[in-house]
């Protein structure tokens, strides 16, 4: 038998040349789509105006056809600048979480309008009357009946020693929010987390009863504790996060400290014992401090003790009760662990 025989018998044929899209295939076939950016393109403005545009499509929309109450971007990040109380300029990194209703019958929003509104101000001194405005536009570009927009960041403020005439940097998480509902009035809040000190009155009194009855030297509890104050600013009124932070300092007192020599120590040590409070006590403190103050129509404090006795925390929540305003409903404590 001849060898072309032998092959025809064994069905022996030439490699096949197997597609490939993207890259360069092990048979030797060359990719379907040729790979390239050009840098030189510049797109005309009828080339822009022809580009295709999801929400200009019918029938796409996936899943039920109804309305959505939020939808929008969350950790768009951008320095801003802030103004402090003594006419300095603060520049920080803020976080940007922006949202609107969507309508049945619409597919999508432009997301990226989110954030040029943002950059349109990004060189003003922001504020809330800011955040107010930027909501406006915002809602005005992109549609919907309702939005939202929250900017968080971390605000530094200088802070004294109790003794020794040091001072060293707080940073205070906070954040500004702006809401518009359907009939187009707009709501505006801060929200700021405060960390103090909690010493525990009925330890200190188990101390002092042991000392006082045998002769024994007993520590009383206390642990760094976590207020969370959200705060519905009044229309027409001004308040700004340095008169909240120092709401929580003249209601709770027992700050956390920053620099401290060993006189700054013992202070710290004398100050929780003229203060000691339950976490219940602590809720009571913030409602007097913030209800007095015309300028706050409402808000929620939320406390929690990070217990150095128990192996769990003491929590508590407290709310003004405007009608129709805040509630104390709130279950994420997990997040007030410092």
């Amino acid at each position: 038998m001849s060898v072309l025989q032998i092959l025809a018998s064994q069905q022996i044929t030439s490699p096949t040349f197997k597609k490939a899209y993207l890259f360069k295939n092990t048979s030797g076939a060359e990719p379907v789509i040729a790979r390239s950016y050009d840098k030189a393109f510049r797109p005309t403005p009828s080339y822009i105006a022809g580009l295709p545009d999801m929400t200009e499509t019918i029938n796409g929309i996936d899943g039920a056809n109804v309305a959505i109450q939020q939808v929008g971007i969350s950790g768009f990040k951008l320095p801003l600048k802030f103004a402090t109380q003594t006419g300095e300029t603060l520049t920080l990194e803020a976080r940007v979480t922006g949202t609107v209703s969507l309508e049945a019958d619409k597919k999508g929003i432009n997301m990226s309008r989110i954030i040029r509104n943002f950059y349109g101000h990004r060189n003003e001194v922001f504020s809330l009357n800011t955040l107010e405005t930027i909501l406006r536009d915002y809602h005005e570009n992109i549609g919907g009946f309702q939005a939202r927009v929250k900017v968080g960041f971390s605000y530094p403020q200088l802070v004294p020693s109790l003794r020794s005439g040091l001072e060293g940097y707080q940073f205070y998480a906070a954040s500004y929010e702006a809401s518009l509902d359907r009939h187009g009035r707009i709501r505006r809040y801060i929200e700021l987390d405060f960390v103090y000190s909690s010493a525990c009155p009925c330890s200190a009194e188990l101390a002092e009863h042991a000392r006082d009855t045998r002769g024994a030297y007993a520590i009383p509890h206390s642990q760094r504790s976590k207020a969370r104050v959200r705060v519905e600013v009044s229309p027409d009124m001004e308040l700004s996060l340095e008169d909240l932070i120092q709401h929580l300092r003249n209601g709770l007192v027992t700050e956390t400290q920053v620099m401290v020599k060993r006189e700054d120590e013992q202070a710290f040590a004398e100050l929780n014992g003229a203060h000691v409070k339950f976490v219940e006590d602590a809720a009571r403190l913030i409602y007097q401090e913030l209800e007095q103050d015309i300028r706050i129509r409402d808000f929620q404090a939320v406390c929690s003790h990070l217990e150095s006795l128990h192996s769990h925390d003491a929590v508590s929540v407290i709310a003004k009760g405007v009608p129709g305003g805040m509630s104390a409903e709130f279950t994420d404590f997990a997040t007030l662990v410092c």
